[in-house]
């Protein structure tokens, strides 16, 4: 069963002059299936009937702050008054879900679907957006839809409020790193803090290192560092994770380079990667929409996640190369592999992390500006692949189910920023979702 946050209201619309005691049972088979998902539910028990109790129980429904979605269960046919009633008067994300219904030869007991076609006509004439399924709860496939939606709601709620503190600016020249601050928090309700990196160097130089082998340890090859910087890299870490706690940050951008190695004499690869280890989001380079992708995927796959960019292509197998520059959270380490300490690859500069990435299922994902400054998302799926390590750093090859090349040319010409974040576990259901509820447009690959 997949880990999730959300938190769903379920209720109940049904028809007297239908079967309501199968109408029921589809209900509370309903309920049990999203539990076996993961997602927590309040469960509305008095079913809705009329207008008025639409009305009602939108009112408790707005009462109460820890839902993040509305699931409605179709049990019977209704007229399209009660989804009007209630749709119209509560402001959370809503999903109507009609159940199949085996053939008699007699009257329909539940007549479910149709139920659920009313319904859809009305909310489309009136503008408001629903997602609509038709299954049994007995149906995985059906149930993943279901569950699906309930993650991506939750993963919107939770990222309203969160706080990404910018340590420095972007690299010259590397406009991938742009962003638009007041669509984040806009469409996602994310909020950005702009830090100095004389600010970090400074709370660095304060923080006395006494012991630097507890902070190495497990590392193969440091002997052959130079210790100062090493020890450097180590203090930029507790530096950053001080002023994570101090500011309530969710998540960290930093401009890794070239101000953190040129003006500090230490790489921040082994703080990034420490950081996403111990649960709070840290891209690279400044990259601020990165770490927004990265904040969805930890809260979709209760992982660290690894950003990296996409290096290279082996059309022969069907592989895409994704590499970083060393900054790959341990949790992600291949098995069986000793990392290894080394420097920076281009600024040979310590501490950066050398290990392949283990393989397993993968999601590849992005969130992207157009040409036009609108947000939009990239997203893939595909098998990691264990090898030795690459290029010096973290890599992963990424074996997909499409055409490689017409996923480069898809890259390329639709402008998609360098940098990918690899999220372990098929999360593309859950990022489909929510890309539809915050209207982003989908670049699939």
């Amino acid at each position: 069963m997949l880990k999730s946050n959300s938190k769903v209201g379920l209720v109940f619309f049904v028809r007297p002059q239908f079967d309501v005691n199968l109408a029921k049972d589809f209900f509370h088979n309903a309920q049990s299936a999203l539990v076996r998902a993961g997602i927590a539910t309040e469960v509305f028990e008095q079913p809705v009937a009329v207008g008025a109790e639409a009305l009602s129980l939108a009112e408790s429904i707005n009462n109460r702050s820890d839902l993040h979605a509305l699931i409605i269960i179709q049990g019977t046919f209704c007229d399209a008054s009660l989804i009007l009633n209630l749709a119209s008067n509560v402001k959370l994300p809503i999903l109507i879900w009609a159940t199949k219904e085996e053939p008699t030869g007699k009257r329909l007991s539940l007549n479910s679907f149709c139920g659920l076609n009313l319904g859809a006509h009305a909310l489309v004439n009136a503008g408001i957006k629903f997602k609509g399924v038709y299954g049994s709860p007995d149906s995985p496939s059906t149930v993943k839809k279901v569950a699906a939606f309930a993650r991506a709601a939750g993963a919107i709620k939770w990222l309203r409020g969160k706080r990404i503190g910018l340590f420095g600016h972007r690299p010259s020249g590397y406009y991938p790193s742009n962003f638009n601050e007041i669509l984040l928090l806009q469409q996602f309700g994310i909020s950005v803090e702009y830090i100095s990196l004389n600010e970090v160097f400074s709370r660095a130089q304060e923080i006395e290192v006494e012991d630097i082998q507890q902070y190495i340890t497990n590392l193969a090859g440091t002997e052959n560092l130079e210790m100062n910087a090493t020890r450097k890299s180590v203090q930029a870490y507790l530096a950053l994770k001080e002023m994570v706690s101090e500011k309530a940050l969710d998540a960290v951008a930093v401009e890794c380079w070239p101000e953190f190695m040129a003006n500090f004499g230490g790489a921040v690869c082994y703080a990034l990667s420490r950081l996403n280890d111990e649960g709070i989001v840290a891209a690279c380079e400044a990259d601020i929409n990165a770490a927004v992708t990265m904040l969805i995927g930890s809260y979709l796959s209760s992982q660290a996640n690894f950003i990296a960019d996409l290096v290279g292509a082996e059309e022969e197998r069907n592989q895409l190369i994704f590499w970083h520059c060393g900054n790959g959270p341990r949790s992600l380490i291949a098995p069986d592999t000793i990392p290894l300490a080394g420097v920076h690859p281009n600024r040979k500069i310590p501490l950066s992390l050398y290990f392949p990435l283990k393989g397993g299922q993968v999601t590849i994902s992005r969130l992207s500006s157009d040409h036009n400054g609108d947000l939009r998302l990239l997203l893939g799926s595909g098998t990691g692949i264990e090898t030795k390590l690459l290029y010096s750093g973290n890599s992963l090859p990424v074996q997909i189910s499409g055409s490689v090349q017409q996923t480069l040319d898809t890259i390329l010409y639709e402008g998609v920023e360098h940098h990918y974040i690899v999220t372990y576990g098929d999360f593309t259901c859950e990022f489909r979702e929510l890309a539809e509820l915050l209207d982003l447009r989908m670049i699939n690959f």
